[in-house]
């Protein structure tokens, strides 16, 4: 589907976007409908920009956003069918809504390598969110 397409689809269900918790101004607004997608699934903003090296950096606006849930996934990261239907949604979509990756558990999903593998930073917080990272314009 084009972005044309998801974004008419989203607005004839949803409405409005969803505005971040920090402001449009803090998310790059190739990502405010992926963005949107996932608030209106039932998920929760967990942060935009923050001052502070990675995607989450770069800006304002940045060109990453991560979503949770009130209930922190419970460890389960992956495991997690709510958070996984929204990661593979995003997935599906990533050349609409100008994905370049995807986190979620310990399982990274790139344009670079367009398939689930093991995610080898050792890092664990997105065991508790999804990480969505968008193309740099």
């Amino acid at each position: 589907m084009t972005y044309p397409e998801l974004l008419r689809r989203y607005k004839r269900k949803h409405g409005a976007l969803v505005e971040p918790r920090q402001g449009f101004d803090s998310l790059h607004k190739s990502l405010w409908l992926a963005y949107s997608m996932g608030r209106k699934r039932g998920f929760t903003d967990l942060g935009t920009y923050v001052n502070k090296p990675g995607d989450h950096g770069v800006g304002p606006p940045c060109y990453a956003f991560d979503l949770g849930r009130a209930d922190r996934f419970f460890f389960k990261g992956w495991g997690y069918l709510k958070a996984r239907r929204l990661a593979k949604l995003y997935v599906a979509n990533y050349r609409s809504l100008s994905i370049n990756y995807v986190i979620l558990g310990r399982r990274i999903w790139s344009r670079s390598k367009p398939y689930w593998h093991p995610l080898t930073t050792g890092d664990t917080s997105h065991d508790f969110h999804i990480h969505v990272s968008g193309i740099h314009h």
